[in-house]
């Protein structure tokens, strides 16, 4: 017996005509002529020591030997199989292009750190920002424009999957020189009783459902609802109202001049959810950022993450 000297093209050669039935069959598969294989498994035999197939003219059907060496022979193209297939995947890992669909805060907020610390795992990857709002973002998933989305948590379209990212604690916004700038934290109760500057009816509606889990009194009237957050706190800084946004609303206040409470009586959490396509595979690229930014962001809360403010 000489093992050492068994190829991979025995290995296939062997695995093929047990696989086939016959010779024939199997040459053709493997685009080798009768003869090319026969002397394929002659020399296989011989380096194992044992005939692998009884043979007639009529058939070809697997020896004793031949029956216990096939499920090694497979498990051995197998494994390399895999073996060469997740090398390949590491290596498509280092290049390609990522494009996600995000809602304009986390856009500004969250995925540049994100992003930065990814491209130093993989700086080979460029990794595109497409700012949304959230029916938008889905959209672009959906459309094929964007790979994956990060957006408030909904029920799910067929056409996606969604997967729990982060939640972030809601934060009451407010002037500096405001009456409810002076209390450590803010009940929604007396928050309410404010001119209220909130966002599109979406954002408004998960809000509001969320206070009348806690009590029916709390029932939220906006005076003015706009699409993006940099208008709300924009608004809010021009006298208008409060507002009521996510902890990642943070590190923007100082340049709009407003500061943040606590509120409670409840405390309201808004979960992003990462969503892509239930019927389009992610390309390598693509799969290696969302087990990142799962990795980076889920199961805490958004403040107590990594850059958080």
């Amino acid at each position: 017996m000489n093992i050492g000297n068994v190829s991979l093209r025995q290995l296939r050669a062997f695995v093929a005509i047990a696989d086939a039935g016959s010779f024939a069959a199997a040459a053709r598969r493997l685009h080798l002529t009768p003869s090319a294989l026969s002397l394929l498994i002659r020399d296989l035999e011989r380096n194992v020591g044992v005939r692998l197939f009884d043979r007639t003219t009529r058939s070809t059907a697997l020896a004793l030997a031949g029956s216990e060496f096939y499920p090694l022979a497979r498990q051995v193209l197998d494994d390399l199989s895999r073996a060469l297939e997740s090398t390949q995947d590491l290596e498509q890992k280092k290049r390609g292009t990522v494009r996600i669909a995000c809602t304009p805060l986390y856009a500004a907020t969250t995925l540049p750190e994100m992003i930065h610390r990814y491209r130093r795992r993989y700086p080979a990857i460029a990794v595109y920002v497409l700012d949304s709002l959230n029916q938008q973002a889905t959209a672009r998933v959906v459309s094929g424009e964007a790979d994956l989305c990060i957006a408030p948590q909904r029920p799910t379209p067929p056409e996606l999957l969604q997967q729990s990212l982060m939640r972030d604690r809601i934060r009451l916004v407010c002037p500096g020189d405001h009456a409810l700038a002076a209390r450590a934290r803010v009940t929604w109760a007396q928050a309410l009783q404010h001119p209220f500057v909130s966002l599109t009816p979406d954002f408004t509606n998960r809000l509001q459902a969320d206070l009348f889990k806690h009590s029916d009194a709390l029932a939220l009237h906006p005076a003015h609802e706009v699409s993006f957050i940099t208008t709300a706190l924009g608004m809010v800084r021009g006298g208008f109202g409060i507002t009521a946004q996510p902890s990642r609303v943070l590190p923007m206040l100082e340049s709009f001049g407003l500061v943040s409470r606590p509120l409670t009586s409840p405390t309201v959490d808004r979960h992003l959810s990462l969503f892509c396509a239930r019927a389009r595979a992610l390309s390598p690229a693509a799969e290696s950022f969302r087990d990142f930014l799962v990795g980076e962001l889920s199961d805490a809360p958004a403040e107590l993450r990594p850059g958080a403010g």
